[in-house]
């Protein structure tokens, strides 16, 4: 969050001249701004401006309003202007930084972000966003330091340890990770997060295990997403323990909390699904319609927990490719060239996926490749593995001829199971109820289906079984299809030491296994309703 650090301004009195003053002025700017008032502060701030071109805090209040309209690129102007009037402003240097990074320039914001982490006797706010900011540009060993540099001025703020153990999660640091979320629930025994992600860190036993404890927490009233955060912890550490009945009911309960308090329709996705296949069809891609030629991204889709993270991290540990996580910049640029083709404002999901086609393909791939930048442009491959392009996969097509698109498979029971005993931070609002999540598994099946049929041979689908029962062959014919030589470090994909920042962070740290393969079968009663549907839709569950 950028900061208006207009704490000391906020008991002045406003006073109506000709000629504003400017203190007086600032502190009304905040005071709209605060109320969410952003016409009048905006107005104010440009007179102010105009009328006081050498107030430095005068910009940094347009900075500020600028960007809590969403402008940011209006407000890195005005903080540049502030800078160069104040250039000592750290707390600026940051609000820069941020900008620059919201601004698609990213390495102008690590530069100047790693400087600033360098810079001593600052407040722990100051730390903390730092860290945030250098946490979304991959520099996590930056970021691990600006939190511990913060935690030397507050050693038991508990939002900093709770921050501090999510990277360290995502750095491998397991044991570090867990320490701090045992001081984390300590001191704050109300942070659900922290008891879900410990119980997802810990090898839970029937000796060893926070089972009584979660019990107790639930007796407490609380939020819905607190509850379901609790449930959720709960089911794990039953599972880990082998108390299958308990563990599921447990995930059903956390389900239950968290569909019952969000907006979702299932129809309204299951059409938008069926739209696509009747728009992308053979014909679409038999118009000859030029895209960017560009091979460079590597995209890797499908569902969630069907194993792509284990993908990412083989291909990744290849010397010539970037992973660039999960990125939303296709689905981002093609809304914007929709918006900029002029075609009728989208009534529904239906009518904005008809007006895709008439896009201009080439240049959707050329922006989603300048969108990526600048570290993509630096190696030769770089990897998306945003699950939900598998919704894009023939638009992807159109824009990128030449990218290379790896479909994840899994046995629709294992897969069933490992996104129903999820909770995703956002996103997959159909995973909440079973019967729900299972319709739109068959729905996504038959999606996919449908991409092989139309775009025969340009995908490469990989199920996570094969890959687990044959890692040094299944890796070769991966690097064969993205047109990469033979490393043998590919299969030593846990020594890859890139954070892993997915639901999988702690599993890619350890060598392949098969140990999550026919793990449904230990419900097979509480799953007998879902294996009918697969069934029923012809999808063989044996």
């Amino acid at each position: 969050m950028l900061s208006n650090n207009c704490s000391t301004l906020e008991d002045a009195v406003f006073m109506t001249d000709s000629a504003l003053h400017p203190q007086h002025t600032i502190a009304e700017i905040w005071r709209l701004m605060r109320l969410k008032n952003f016409e009048p502060a905006t107005k104010l701030s440009q007179q102010l401006c105009q009328q006081q071109p050498h107030f430095a805090l005068a910009w940094h209040a347009a900075c500020i309003l600028a960007h809590s309209q969403a402008q940011h690129s209006s407000a890195l102007k005005h903080i540049n202007q502030a800078l160069r009037l104040q250039p000592g402003q750290l707390d600026w240097q940051l609000i820069k930084a941020q900008l620059l990074f919201m601004n698609g320039q990213a390495t102008q914001a690590k530069k100047l972000a790693l400087s600033l982490a360098t810079q001593t006797e600052q407040h722990l706010g100051f730390y903390a966003d730092l860290a945030l900011l250098l946490n979304k540009m991959q520099q996590q060993q930056a970021a691990l330091d600006c939190y511990q540099t913060a935690l030397a001025l507050e050693p038991n703020n508990p939002q900093l340890l709770f921050n501090l153990a999510s990277l360290q999660r995502y750095m491998g640091l397991t044991t570090q990770a867990l320490g701090n979320l045992d001081t984390v629930i300590a001191l704050n025994p109300n942070d659900t997060e922290a008891w879900l992600l410990r119980s997802n860190l810990t090898k839970n036993s029937p000796q060893n295990n926070h089972i009584a404890a979660l019990q107790q927490a639930l007796k407490q009233p609380m939020p819905p997403l607190s509850q379901a955060q609790l449930y959720y912890a709960l089911g794990k550490e039953f599972e880990d323990c082998q108390q299958y009945p308990q563990s599921f009911a447990a995930w059903q309960q956390g389900a239950s909390v968290r569909r019952a308090n969000m907006q979702y329709s299932l129809d309204k996705d299951l059409a938008t699904l069926a739209s696509i296949q009747q728009v992308f069809n053979k014909g679409l891609f038999n118009q000859g319609k030029p895209g960017c030629e560009s091979n460079k991204p590597i995209f890797i889709l499908g569902l969630p927990r069907t194993g792509s993270t284990l993908v990412e991290r083989i291909i990744g540990n290849h010397s010539q490719v970037y992973s660039a996580g999960e990125l939303n910049n296709f689905a981002l640029e093609m809304m914007k060239l929709v918006k900029q083709s002029g075609a009728p404002a989208a009534q529904n999901k239906q009518s904005l996926v008809a007006a895709t086609r008439d896009l201009d393909f080439a240049q959707l791939g050329e922006n989603y490749l300048a969108s990526t930048g600048p570290e993509t442009q630096k190696h030769p491959k770089f990897i998306d593995k945003l699950p939900l392009n598998s919704l894009y996969v023939g638009l992807i097509h159109l824009a990128l001829p030449k990218a290379k698109i790896i479909y994840l498979k899994r046995h629709p029971m294992d897969s069933c199971l490992a996104i129903f005993k999820q909770i995703f931070t956002q996103g997959y609002p159909f995973s909440y109820n079973l019967e729900e999540l299972v319709n739109y598994q068959i729905a996504h099946y038959q999606l996919m289906q449908h991409w092989q049929k139309v775009m025969p041979d340009r995908i490469h689908v990989l199920e996570y079984e094969q890959l687990v029962a044959d890692l040094p062959g299944q890796t070769r014919a991966l690097l064969d299809y993205c047109e990469l030589p033979w490393q043998a470090k590919c299969c030593e994909f846990e020594s890859n030491p890139a954070a892993a920042t997915t639901a999988s962070a702690a599993q890619v740290r350890e060598p392949v296994h098969n140990r999550s393969i026919g793990k449904w079968k230990h419900y097979a009663n509480e799953l007998a309703s879902a294996k009918r549907l697969f069934e029923q839709a012809g999808i063989k569950c044996d």
